[in-house]
Formats: C-alpha cells, sequence, structure tokens
C-alpha cells in the first residue's frame, strides 16, 4: 500500500521537477509548432491552382486555333474521302470555329472562291481524284509540270491536320497560282472535270487561307488576288 502511493508521490515529485526544468514546456511548444506548421501546409496547398486548369489556362489562342484545325481534319480529312460536295460544311465549319475569320470569307467569295451549286455534285472524293489524274498524266505525259503541282495538292489535303503551319499554307499557294493557270488555259473538260477541277482549286484557297501567318488583311488579299486571273 505504502509503495504504491510513493510511487505515486514520486511520479508528481517528477512532474514537478520537469515542469520547473521546463521540460513539459518544451513540449507544449513543439507540440504548438507542429499544428501550426500543418496549418500553413494546408494553406499553402489549398492556394495551389489545379494542374489541368493551370494548362487550361494557359493555352495560347494559337494552340487553341492549332487543336480546332486538328480536330476540322479529323472529321473532314481523316478518311480520305473528302470531295467537292463536303466544301460548303467545311466553309460552315471554319467560320464556325473561328478558324477564318468573316472578313477573311468574305474576301475570299470576293475573289473567286466557288462552292459546289450544282443539284449532283461529284461523289468521287479529291484524292481519288487526284490519283486518277495522276496516274492519265503519268501514261499521255509524264513530263507534264501539272504532276507536280497535283502531287503538291495531294500533299495539302493529305496534310490538313498542320493547316496552321506556314510551309502548308505556302505550298496551298503555290498550287493555287498553278491550278489557276492550268484552269485559264481553258483545257478540254467534261463539266464533271471542271467540278472536280474548281473544288480542288477551292480547296487550296482555304488551305492558303489558314497558315498561323495570314490575318484578315494585308498578306491575305495579296495570293487571293490570283484567283481572279
Amino acid at each position: 500500500m505504502n509503495s504504491i502511493l510513493n510511487a505515486f508521490n514520486l511520479n508528481r515529485s517528477n512532474t514537478s521537477i520537469a515542469d520547473a526544468y521546463g521540460a513539459n514546456s518544451q513540449k507544449t511548444s513543439t507540440a504548438k509548432t507542429d499544428a501550426t506548421t500543418e496549418t500553413k501546409k494546408t494553406q499553402t496547398d489549398a492556394a495551389k491552382p489545379d494542374a489541368g486548369k493551370a494548362d487550361e489556362i494557359a493555352l495560347s489562342p494559337r494552340a487553341q486555333r492549332a487543336q480546332k484545325i486538328q480536330s476540322m481534319a479529323k472529321d473532314f480529312f481523316a478518311d480520305g474521302k473528302f470531295g467537292v460536295a463536303d466544301i460548303p460544311a467545311l466553309v460552315s465549319r471554319l467560320q464556325k470555329d473561328g478558324i477564318l475569320s468573316d472578313v477573311q470569307l468574305d474576301r475570299l467569295s470576293k475573289n473567286g472562291i466557288t462552292v459546289p451549286s450544282t443539284t449532283k455534285p461529284s461523289k468521287q472524293s479529291l484524292q481519288d481524284f487526284l490519283d486518277d489524274e495522276l496516274k492519265s498524266l503519268a501514261k499521255k505525259s509524264p513530263n507534264n509540270p501539272l504532276i507536280n503541282t497535283l502531287v503538291d495538292a495531294k500533299n495539302v489535303l493529305t496534310n490538313m491536320d498542320d493547316a496552321q503551319s506556314p510551309v502548308l499554307a505556302q505550298k496551298a499557294t503555290k498550287v493555287l497560282s498553278q491550278l489557276t493557270d492550268y484552269l485559264n488555259s481553258e483545257p478540254p473538260l467534261t463539266d464533271a472535270q471542271k467540278q472536280q477541277w474548281q473544288g480542288l482549286k477551292s480547296m487550296m484557297q482555304l488551305a492558303s487561307s489558314m497558315g498561323s501567318h495570314q490575318s484578315a488583311s494585308g498578306q491575305l488579299s495579296s495570293y487571293l488576288a490570283l484567283a481572279k486571273r
């Protein structure tokens, strides 16, 4: 009985000594410091922006436009079946997504771009049309410079997901000039062939307008004038 009481008194005595020398005070202080540190860490974590949101906010207008162009290309050109009949829907998409401005589209219209007005547009894709023309030229006139023009046109259509690239836009501009010269020479063409050639020319006008170096004025008007020649 006394031993238990003595042990209790001894513990109380040890506690008093610890208090006197500040040992318990130091434990209390440490606990407060830990709590303060944890509170600051929580506040800091709460203040950090969400990584995904930060990336979304940081996305530049150029990057957003590039994403829209890639989405457009996937919807219209990925399967290689894009044809003259799809041009009106493509123009509408370019305007809706803001890839081309109203001013650009208006200038395109004034400078000769056309969409098929016939009630029976060709069902042949532009890619298949180009392949047929290239095969025909390879047999009849293997040295015809038009072959290179059509190869470049095929390359533009195949890489429409990169239409923001100034390089692709410049290639489309070059093809546009060469196609304009060819059509102005009034080659013997059937109505169906004329429709395909004009559709190809219109596509080159659209592609050349989509380069990141183009704007609603200035350089855009300089090459669209080619379509009037």
